[in-house]
């Protein structure tokens, strides 16, 4: 059974890394370097204090839901039947290599249909209204979900684990992989003004897709939103 301390750590550094890195860049986008970035911002309504206040809070309830989440993933009831492995070498290294792109492909296909669905008006007003109450992003923004949504952004992972063989430290890098990202999408800025994207998901999109609600609901690319017609630009 993962021990108290083992989840407290694991808390911790979700709020660490959400402190340091989504909390400095919001810092940096939005006072600091305001006057700079201004220039970049897709939207040019203000964000405010209020806004900034409902994004942690609701970041906080994500973080505390995600540890209660890995603590079940690694209970003694559930991590026996998972194939997260610890020796490198129990399988292939090739797919050692390929684990972290499997991941993202599977978790980008998922995450496009999961977005999707609760964009439908039913799901919406109860669950996803809280996402997009910041309808201008910040990148604190990022994890500012409510519960429901917060269990089905995590949920992804048990049946892959379940179904395909992960290296434990690869499960935590690819966790920092979606945490960057996740931000990243949040930023609100088009750093590339001009530059046509047509294959990764940038912060222009998702700030898109926070403004007018009915478009852009790819996670790392916009393969489904081109396929499916969804993309706006």
């Amino acid at each position: 059974m993962i021990s108290a301390q083992s989840l407290a750590i694991i808390f911790l550094v979700q709020i660490l890394r959400y402190g340091l890195i989504a909390g400095g860049l919001c810092y940096l986008i939005h006072s600091l370097g305001k006057e700079y970035f201004r220039r970049f911002a897709v939207q040019n309504s203000e964000v405010t204090t209020s806004q900034l206040k409902t994004e942690l809070r609701h970041s906080a309830v994500t973080f505390l839901i995600f540890t209660a989440l890995n603590a079940i993933l690694l209970s003694d009831y559930v991590r026996p039947f998972t194939l997260i492995y610890d020796n490198v070498d129990d399988y292939p290294r090739a797919w050692f290599i390929l684990t972290i792109p499997a991941l993202i492909i599977i978790n980008d296909f998922y995450f496009y249909w999961m977005h999707r669905t609760l964009h439908h008006k039913f799901f919406y007003r109860r669950f996803h209204h809280t996402h997009h109450l910041s309808t201008n992003p910040t990148p604190l923004a990022s994890f500012c979900f409510h519960p429901v949504e917060a269990i089905l952004e995590f949920a992804w992972i048990f049946p892959v684990l379940l179904l395909l063989p992960v290296n434990r430290y690869l499960l935590i890098a690819y966790a920092t992989v979606s945490f960057l990202n996740n931000v990243k999408g949040h930023l609100g800025l088009d750093l590339f003004p001009g530059h046509t994207n047509t294959l990764v998901n940038s912060a222009k999109h998702h700030s898109l897709h926070h403004k007018h609600f009915n478009s852009n609901f790819g996670l790392y690319f916009l393969v489904w939103d081109k396929v499916f017609k969804t993309e706006r630009i």
